[in-house]
């Protein structure tokens, strides 16, 4: 599981792999080629999922952590957990795992780490977090494609894109369902780089279901 970005055209890009259970193998896309953002409103089935409440302080924070990568130009990555409450998620835990990463790349090791962390915890992954050091906020083919594994275990997973160089520097993405979701999984291209439909495939998900809350986060850095 890594991710990569390109300097000088559209970028693939790839997070942590879900902690629980482990995501199923995916094919590796990207490039934002035909790739369409939706409007938050088109997304029809944003009312029927449980918000999830997000530490406003996660985002800032996470930079902080990932600035001396940043400043190297190397990627950092980090996984969002937290707990059901019944009628809504709460993210309790910003996790730092085990990763390797160069300016192209970023890659989570030990997994098994970051899953004993979980079950001694009873945390669940409710989203993943990365950067793009040199560039803006946007989810590439790979990101789709890793995300997707995300939400299909759950429906609430988001994914947040930290740009410390750019302006936003952050955006909080969901795939689309319909059409995005089954979209990027029945999407079997094993080019790096490929094309999606013409359809809109992502939206922002905190104009839906999640909502950046003044409440405390616990930062654990495994490294």
């Amino acid at each position: 599981m890594q991710h990569s970005h390109r300097q000088h055209r559209p970028h693939p890009s790839n997070g942590p792999s879900p902690a629980r259970p482990p995501q199923p193998s995916a094919p590796v896309g990207s490039g934002l080629e035909r790739i369409t953002r939706a409007d938050s409103k088109s997304d029809g089935n944003v009312r029927e999922l449980k918000t999830v409440h997000l530490p406003r302080e996660c985002l800032p924070r996470f930079l902080s952590i990932a600035a001396a990568n940043t400043a190297r130009n190397r990627e950092t990555c980090g996984l969002l957990l937290g707990r059901d409450k019944g009628h809504k998620y709460v993210v309790s835990c910003l996790l730092i795992p085990k990763q390797h990463s160069t300016s192209d790349t970023c890659a989570m090791d030990e997994e098994e780490l970051v899953l004993e962390f979980q079950e001694e915890r009873n945390l669940i992954t409710l989203g993943w977090i990365h950067t793009h050091p040199t560039q803006s906020c946007f989810m590439s083919s790979v990101d789709l494609h890793t995300h997707g594994g995300f939400q299909r275990m759950l429906p609430e997973s988001f994914a947040v894109v930290c740009a410390p160089t750019s302006t936003p520097n952050y955006g909080i993405f969901r795939l689309t369902d319909p059409p995005g979701l089954q979209t990027i999984l029945d999407c079997h291209e094993k080019e790096a780089f490929h094309p999606h439909p013409d359809l809109p495939i992502y939206t922002d998900a905190d104009k839906g279901h999640v909502q950046m809350k003044d409440i405390g986060v616990e930062i654990v850095d495994l490294r």
